[in-house]
């Protein structure tokens, strides 16, 4: 079928406090997914009282990185061109906040995929 998320990197990973991490979501397109590409990466804090947030997007060929204030100006995607394949993002200067479930989320009409990657900050 057509739209397929590849990355088989860890989908738990632990850090220092300070640190930098890269949470991996590399995809393929098929011919028939013909519709907008959206990439959404959203946040599912440990408390599970908070509800999920969307940390960074990508819409409309236009990346949306200050999405999230608490992470404003510190994710990134990976890739200047996120459409080509590559929706990984990058967490610079960790905080033990940030900690929680990370879901990439890859939209191509008619397809859908996701990954979640949970990450703690220590």
């Amino acid at each position: 079928c057509g739209l397929e998320i590849t990355s088989t990197g860890p989908t738990s990973i632990e850090k220092a406090s300070g640190e930098s991490v890269k949470l991996d979501c590399q995809f393929t397109l098929a011919t028939e997914d013909s519709g907008p590409l959206d990439i959404e990466w959203s946040l599912q804090p440990s408390d599970n009282q908070k509800e999920e947030k969307v940390v960074i997007l990508y819409s409309g060929d236009r990346a949306y990185e200050n999405y999230y204030p608490p992470l404003k100006g510190r994710v990134h995607f990976n890739s200047p061109d996120p459409k080509n394949g590559d929706a990984s993002i990058n967490l610079l200067s960790l905080e033990a906040s940030d900690t929680g479930t990370y879901q990439c989320k890859v939209k191509k009409v008619p397809g859908i995929r996701s990954r979640k990657v949970l990450l703690t900050v220590m």
